[in-house]
């Protein structure tokens, strides 16, 4: 009975091999997608914290604050919920922050340094976006002592909207892709349940059940799913040999079994699905006759 399966499933093969072959090739497509899709996802995410973190907020202090101020301003900040970490940078640090951004000296022209105490604020990742930071910025400005507050990164914040945007458009397209890779394997099983209706019909008089002659459908649309996620694994493993040839010190080992695991299942499962929804054909079909 086993044999009798996978004949009839390649039997589907072979009846429309171009249907066949654009199936497994929107379906190939849908697995890419899809996997890029999950990587982004998390990838994504991990990107947009480590950026969020490395965000950082200048509080400069009165230069006229006694040392129990700016204790008390700093055990103010960190109370903060939203506040991942406070540096005190003092004055003399400044200069050589100064020096190191600039290049330039204003002790050959100034005898005082006109620089202020400051703190560098960093924050929690999770309820940063652009409207947020201004907020705290406008509240650590309301503190006493406190005589200006800076931060120049909108240009980071908005990187941010556009990686999240770019995002979202790649798990538009892949839920597309899947949902027609899903419908592309229903359709080409559906239009060989019609074709064989007089195969069903003899089989059912025979005593045949229709869970049996499912099964072909069902196997053929897996078929169809392993056959994608071996292309699949293919372009992948090419693409990092090829990384791996350009970036030398770069090491893929520890993401190539999880990805290639990956790629097969969501094969395996767009085949299924498509063929199981489509296997319903028959029952409707001898129904109906």
């Amino acid at each position: 009975m086993l044999t009798f399966y996978f004949k009839e499933a390649f039997r589907i093969f072979k009846r429309s091999p171009f249907a066949t072959v654009v199936t497994i090739s929107m379906t190939t497509l849908a697995i890419l997608l899809a996997v890029v899709s999950v990587f982004v996802l998390f990838g994504s995410a991990k990107l947009s914290d480590r950026i969020k973190r490395s965000i950082e907020l200048n509080v400069y202090l009165d230069n006229t604050l006694t040392s129990e101020q700016i204790n008390s301003i700093r055990s103010q900040l960190v109370s903060e919920p939203e506040i991942l970490s406070v540096e005190f940078i003092d004055k003399n640090q400044a200069i050589d922050q100064f020096l190191k951004e600039t290049g330039e000296d204003f002790r050959k022209v100034l005898d005082q340094n006109p620089l202020p105490n400051s703190f560098v604020v960093r924050f929690k990742p999770a309820p940063l976006d652009e409207k947020s930071i201004e907020t705290y910025s406008a509240k650590y400005k309301l503190i006493p002592g406190v005589t200006d507050v800076v931060y120049d990164y909108k240009t980071v914040l908005r990187l941010l909207s556009i990686l999240k945007s770019g995002g979202t458009s790649i798990y538009i397209v892949s839920a597309v892709l899947i949902f027609l890779s899903l419908y592309l394997v229903y359709s080409n099983n559906k239009v060989q349940i019609n074709s064989n209706k007089n195969l069903y019909t003899i089989m059912k008089l025979v005593g045949a059940k229709i869970s049996t002659m499912k099964i072909p459908i069902i196997l053929n649309g897996i078929m169809i799913g392993v056959f994608s996620s071996v292309i699949c694994v293919i372009l992948y493993n090419l693409a990092l040999m090829l990384l791996t040839k350009v970036f030398a010190n770069v090491s893929f080992d520890s993401q190539i079994r999880l990805v290639n695991l990956l790629i097969l299942i969501i094969g395996i499962l767009l085949g299924f699905l498509g063929s199981f929804v489509s296997s319903y054909k028959i029952r409707k079909l001898l129904e109906a006759s």
